[in-house]
C-alpha cells in the first residue's frame, strides 16, 4: 500500500509500522471474507478472498485512513443538528475500524434510527459496504452510519480512528451470488470510479 510521501519524508520509522497495520488489516480482512462466503453457503467460499487478492498492490483500491477529528471550543457556535461527518454508507466489501473511546459514531437501525456505535476496547466495528450488498444480492446490508458532535463536556476532546476500506481487485467481476441480474456485473474499479463521480 502506498503512503502519502510526507510520511516517508518526515518519520520514515512511521512507515514500517503503518505497513504492518496494513498487513494486519488483510489478514483480518481475508478471514472475515471467508467466513462470509461460508456463512452464505457460496459453492467456492473463498469466493471473496479470490477477488481480495491484490489488496496493497496498485490493482487494488483498498485503502487505509486516519480520521483526526479536533476539539470543538467552547467559544464555537455550533448550528442546529451539526454533525462532525454526514450520514454515508462505505463504497466497497467491507471497512475495518479502530476507534478510540472518544465516541460520536453512530449507525442507523431498520428502524431510521440512529444509535451509539460505543467503543469496546480491543474491538474492531466492521461495516458491510455498499458493494458487498450488490454482490450478495443484498443478502448482506451495507449500515448507514455518522458521527456526532459529542455533549458539551466532551466537546474539547479529540477523536482519532482508522479505517480500513476493504474493495475487491479492481479488474475482477463482481456478478450477484445468487446468479441473479438483480445488479449488473461491474468490475471492482468502475464501481469505485461510478460512486466517486457520484459524491464527487
Amino acid at each position: 500500500m502506498r503512503f502519502h510521501d510526507k510520511v516517508q519524508d518526515d518519520v520514515p520509522e512511521f512507515l514500517t509500522s503503518l505497513h504492518e497495520l496494513c498487513d494486519k488489516c488483510t489478514e483480518l480482512t481475508n478471514r472475515l471474507l471467508e467466513v462470509m462466503g461460508r456463512g452464505l453457503n457460496l459453492e467456492d467460499p473463498m469466493l471473496f478472498v479470490k477477488a481480495n487478492k491484490l489488496a496493497g498492490q496498485a490493482e487494488n483500491d483498498t485503502t487505509m485512513r486516519s480520521l483526526y477529528y479536533p476539539p470543538i471550543g467552547d467559544d464555537v457556535i455550533l448550528k442546529p443538528n451539526q454533525i462532525r461527518c454526514g450520514e454515508h454508507s462505505d463504497y466497497g466489501s467491507l471497512t475495518l475500524l479502530f476507534q478510540d473511546n472518544g465516541g460520536g459514531l453512530e449507525v442507523k437501525t431498520k428502524d431510521g434510527d440512529f444509535i451509539s456505535a460505543t467503543p469496546i476496547e480491543g474491538t474492531v466495528l466492521v461495516n458491510i459496504g455498499d458493494l458487498m450488498q450488490r454482490w450478495t444480492t443484498d443478502k448482506l446490508v451495507s449500515n448507514v452510519h455518522r458521527v456526532i458532535i459529542p455533549e458539551s463536556e466532551n466537546r474539547q476532546s479529540t477523536r482519532q480512528s482508522i479505517a480500513y476500506f476493504s474493495h475487491p481487485d479492481t479488474n475482477f467481476v463482481v456478478k450477484c451470488i445468487d446468479g441473479s441480474d438483480k445488479y449488473p456485473p461491474i468490475t471492482g474499479g468502475d464501481y469505485l470510479r461510478q460512486r466517486f463521480e457520484a459524491t464527487y
